[in-house]
């Protein structure tokens, strides 16, 4: 069972968010987001992308990702916004317009360690990484997965030799390259060599 936390300080987006939550039967438990610091255990919290002053959450989203895995939420996140939020260590966005059946495929996706992006912002977030001005600068937006997979196709292995190496499920590579592909800012693999030269993964 997954237990969920919701961190949203408007009233009404918490009471839809907990309405959509309490029909998932794999939610177990649901509670208010406790400071990150305690020893409240959750494996999602459900993030509102913007507080009072318009400004997105980076400081609570680096605070919580150590312990939990976090879905940022909003009506309308600008893309340079949700960028910053998944440099910060987001494991995806989702509008706040989106259906019942996809508010629950992306919590289902994000709690078995999955990346989610709202419908139509993956190519949008793409284009705004890319401009970058340099791909170093996002290093930290990897995690240690997401570059042990990097490095592992990077050198020439299948996804499923991926898998097997790094000991998960193919799917879930797949789901790694999704998210390298957004946070970097490349779609085609001939620019994974160009990308890890740029990281110095070749050297690990």
């Amino acid at each position: 069972m997954i237990r969920v936390a919701v961190a949203d300080d408007h009233p009404h987006a918490q009471a839809g968010i907990r309405r959509l939550l309490t029909r998932m039967p794999e939610v177990g438990s649901i509670v208010a987001a406790p400071p990150a610091e305690t020893d409240t255990q959750v494996d999602v919290v459900l993030l509102a992308l913007y507080g009072d002053d318009r400004r997105p959450a980076v400081a609570a989203i680096e605070r919580w990702t150590p312990r939990a895995r976090v879905l940022v939420t909003a009506a309308a996140g600008d893309p340079s916004d949700v960028v910053e939020a998944l440099q910060a260590g987001a494991s995806g966005y989702l509008p706040r317009n989106t259906t019942p059946d996809e508010f629950r495929q992306a919590v289902l996706q994000v709690a078995s360690g999955g990346f989610v992006l709202g419908q139509g912002l993956a190519l949008v977030l793409r284009g705004q990484l890319a401009s970058a001005t340099s791909t170093l600068c996002l290093r930290p937006a990897l995690s240690p997965r997401e570059t042990e997979a990097l490095r592992l196709i990077s050198k020439g292995c299948t996804h499923p030799e991926t898998a097997k190496a790094m000991n998960i499920e193919e799917l879930s590579v797949d789901q790694l390259v999704v998210r390298i592909q957004v946070k970097l800012g490349f779609g085609n693999p001939r620019d994974l060599r160009r990308v890890t030269e740029d990281l110095g993964l070749q050297r690990l």
